[in-house]
């Protein structure tokens, strides 16, 4: 099975290609999601879907990188999309997030980045 690279908040073509560049090796590919398929869910993005034309754009309000089936390739994958430019946050499509909308995964992201500087975690 393949692996997909959601991209969110980027537009900057260099960058873009740089990522999927970074994401091929690995056996995925990337897909850039716009704003207005940001009102689907992240399994529903990780499939493929794409929201209709109609669609209201949903402002994410960020950047954001979710890995979606590449979950044995973190460990390498996350230095080379940092090198590509991609220095948003990163997530992994997991079993409990797949249901939330791109927005929801961002903010708590950022939720969780807030705690571990709290803590003296955060670097």
């Amino acid at each position: 099975m393949e692996g997909t690279l959601l991209l969110f908040g980027y537009d900057q073509l260099p960058v873009i290609l740089a990522a999927e560049a970074a994401v091929r090796p690995f056996g995925g590919k990337l897909q850039v999601v716009g704003p207005k398929s940001c009102g689907l869910t992240l399994g529903q993005l990780a499939a493929g879907a794409s929201a209709p034309p109609d669609a209201a754009p949903v402002a994410l309000g960020g950047q954001m990188a979710v890995l979606c089936g590449l979950d044995r390739h973190v460990d390498d994958l996350i230095p080379a999309l940092q090198k590509a430019g991609i220095l948003c946050p990163k997530a992994v499509l997991t079993n409990t997030n797949r249901s939330w909308t791109p927005s929801t995964l961002l903010s708590e992201l950022h939720r969780e980045r807030t705690a571990l500087e709290r803590r003296g975690g955060g670097n």
